[in-house]
């Protein structure tokens, strides 16, 4: 819970079919950011690296894959 956050805010979801990652804003009052561009009730690719941000005043997350998920995305380990 954090203000500027509503109950049903985004969805973070991956997609197998193309192996990659999917953010889904529902239309939330104060907004979804990926690297400080507004996503508003829309889809869009995240991919490792990526700052997601929930609302406006809301704290920031780093997109961050560890072990076997980077495989999968075909980014193999140094």
């Amino acid at each position: 819970q954090s203000a500027g956050v509503a109950e049903r805010h985004a969805a973070l979801e991956f997609s197998a079919s193309d192996n990659s990652f999917i953010l889904q804003d529902f239309n939330s009052p104060h907004g979804t950011f990926v690297n400080s561009c507004q996503v508003q009730n829309a889809a869009v690719r995240v991919r490792p690296g990526d700052i997601l941000r929930f609302g406006t005043a809301g704290a920031s997350f780093e997109l961050v894959l560890e072990g076997a998920a980077q495989v999968g995305l075909g980014m193999p380990r140094e």
